[in-house]
């Protein structure tokens, strides 16, 4: 797990400056603080931060093929590494390391733009060959490592992280508020976009071309596609989902330093953690760590984890943080994303990344599973009103709906219930509702003037509309608001969020539940097989059950939560009045601050909870603090 940036100037052949280079490695050194190196040849640059995990001593980056023709900079594992170094062995390639960066440069040596292809792992890189005077910027199969790339006047500059970018000179620094206003919609910012105008996020899956002469190209190499097969037997499905998963798991224990889990007691951590203990002949050796916050009305999930791994055997680790301490990590969260991102758990994320760093280097994670296997409770609602429409006819829904909307207008019914009579018609509205933070009307009232006009003709939740009506989810309406969430959420909130607080603490977290052959494998299996009125995961649950208490696979889904409405009613609200009214200059032109500070007033009185409001609108000052410091 690294950092990596550099420059192509293929446009002017403007000499790279060694200082630049410098620059972009130091805005990344938190990734990568075992080693630095950098490659530098006339308009080409790259560089590398590295966090040793494989091959400590034979990985070091920019590694060059023996004639120095080919470069590459590499941020990720291919845990496939072995099998593929064989291969290539056998085809007449000589390997000097045992390290997977040197199996991904003689995979392009051997299968050109059709390397991606072979690489199981998560991965973004950056690929110089000196022969085609080429860059090949490429990103993993699931979006699960970032890539950043803006075009300038003199050719492309990439990075892990959007602040390397902004370390050269004519790299775009204007806000894009447009982005700005989906954030402040959805909580993200949705792929390529970015918060920053003329920078952007390689999509999943997608290489990007750039060759001196030639205008630049963008070539999918794998997408995510939902096609249910209906013929296959429950039993087969449960087998090779059960292979599949160990064959993910066994793969990614593959390191050359100590490793351990994330452990909350639900589903997909106890079974990535009973998976590694079976792998490995028994629990000796492996850490878990579970975080909470000690807050009244706070839900932990100590006791399960602790249940669990009392049952395995593991070394298990807890992390209690107090509410000033879980307030001062969410923030500080904030400041480090590249981008505005609201998910009050990044707090507790960067603790226990940082509490387990002390002892590991690479952690294992259950992200992807919710989404692959249909686990959030909303796939109940789906489920029972897909039910719902098939016994009552469609013109009956619409006049129940258009009833209601009416009411709503005569303040006759709250506004919130012309909205959840809308998802009885409409599919997407049903995951607006739980990918929205903010109500339409709330978010336009605590807008500048100047922010409201510019955004008067934009419809924020497009590029989620985009994506759900693409075809990628294929016929079942759960499995196309599944693809949604997987593209979306998934890449652009969940696993963000998990990369940079993980690299903020020098920490490799991986994801079993994202090897693209399980994912490949969970968009064949019928939406009716993974949730039914009132169980999600089913065929999973089923298929891991030998490695899954039933105890654990009872278990409501909790994930991590937040007491934001106690928060703001105590010292931390005083933080963020002070922090409203001395508002970084950035967010002085989109938020009118009175209109929040209103807000914040009647919660702390006990006249509603707009918790989740107020915590958006104040990681977006506390990430403008970042953003400014970095300009």
């Amino acid at each position: 797990m690294c950092g990596i940036a550099g420059l192509f100037n293929f446009r002017s052949a403007a000499p790279v400056e060694q200082e630049s280079l410098a620059e972009m490695a130091r805005r990344l050194a938190h990734r990568g603080p075992d080693g630095e190196g950098f490659f530098l040849d006339g308009d080409v640059g790259l560089c590398h931060r590295r966090l040793a995990v494989i091959d400590l001593e034979g990985g070091r980056q920019p590694m060059a093929t023996p004639d120095e023709q080919v470069w590459i900079s590499y941020n990720g594992e291919v845990y496939n590494y072995v099998e593929l170094g064989e291969e290539l062995v056998a085809r007449g390639h000589r390997l000097t390391t045992h390290s997977d960066t040197e199996v991904v440069l003689h995979a392009y040596l051997e299968w050109g733009l059709a390397f991606p292809e072979r690489l199981n792992g998560m991965f973004a890189l950056a690929i110089w060959d000196a022969r085609e005077k080429r860059l090949v910027l490429c990103r993993d199969h699931m979006g699960i490592k970032p890539l950043y790339v803006a075009k300038t006047a003199d050719g492309v500059v990439f990075g892990s992280e959007l602040k390397a970018l902004r370390a050269i000179p004519g790299v775009g620094v204007e806000l894009d508020r447009l982005a700005l206003d989906e954030f402040m919609t959805s909580g993200y910012v949705v792929h390529p976009r970015t918060v920053v105008k003329g920078v952007e996020k390689v999509a999943p899956g997608t290489m990007q071309i750039f060759q001196r002469g030639k205008e630049p190209v963008e070539r999918r190499y794998w997408q995510l596609a939902f096609r249910p097969d209906h013929r296959r037997r429950v039993a087969d499905w449960c087998e090779e989902i059960e292979a599949t998963f160990t064959e993910a798991v066994r793969m990614q224990l593959r390191s050359d330093v100590p490793l351990g889990t994330l452990l909350s007691g639900g589903v997909d951590s106890t079974v990535i953690a009973a998976t590694m203990a079976e792998l490995r002949g028994g629990a000796e050796g492996i850490d878990s760590y579970c975080v909470g916050i000690d807050v009244p009305g706070a839900r932990n999930e100590f006791v399960h984890a602790r249940t669990v791994a009392e049952g395995l055997g593991l070394t298990h680790h807890e992390l209690v943080l107090s509410s000033e301490q879980f307030g001062d990590h969410m923030l500080e969260a904030a400041t480090i994303m590249g981008e505005p991102l609201v998910e009050p758990m990044v707090g507790q994320l960067l603790a226990v990344c940082r509490h387990a760093r002390r002892r590991l280097t690479v952690m294992l994670s259950g992200e992807g599973a919710d989404e692959t296997w249909f686990g959030y409770p909303t796939y109940r609602l789906h489920n029972r009103i897909e039910r719902l429409q098939k016994v009552v006819p469609r013109r009956v829904l619409q006049l129940v709906d258009r009833s209601v909307h009416a009411l709503a207008a005569r303040h006759l019914l709250p506004p919130k219930a012309a909205k959840h009579a809308a998802t009885l018609i409409e599919p997407l509205e049903r995951r607006y509702l739980g990918l929205s933070y903010f109500d339409l009307g709330l978010k336009a009232s605590i807008y500048s003037p100047e922010m409201r006009h510019h955004l008067r003709d934009h419809d924020s939740r497009e590029a989620l509309r985009r994506l759900y009506e693409d075809g990628v989810g294929g016929p079942e309406v759960m499995s196309r608001m599944a693809a949604l969430d997987c593209r979306a959420w998934l890449v652009d909130n969940t696993l963000m969020r998990s990369d940079h607080m993980s690299m903020a603490a020098s920490l490799e977290l991986r994801v079993p539940f994202l090897d693209h052959r399980l994912v490949a494998l969970a968009t064949r299996v019928p939406a009716g097989l993974k949730v039914h009125a009132r169980e999600q995961k089913v065929i999973l649950k089923r298929a891991l059950a030998a490695r899954l208490p039933e105890a654990v696979a009872r278990r409501p889904k909790v994930g991590f939560p937040t007491p934001l409405a106690q928060l703001f009613r105590g010292s931390f609200g005083d933080k963020a009045e002070e922090r409203f009214r001395n508002a970084p200059e950035i967010t002085r032109a989109l938020i009118d601050h009175d209109e929040v500070l209103r807000l914040l007033a009647r919660h702390r009185e006990g006249r509603g909870d707009w918790g989740m409001v107020l915590c958006q609108v104040l990681m977006l000052e506390y990430w403008a603090q970042g953003f400014e410091a970095t300009t």
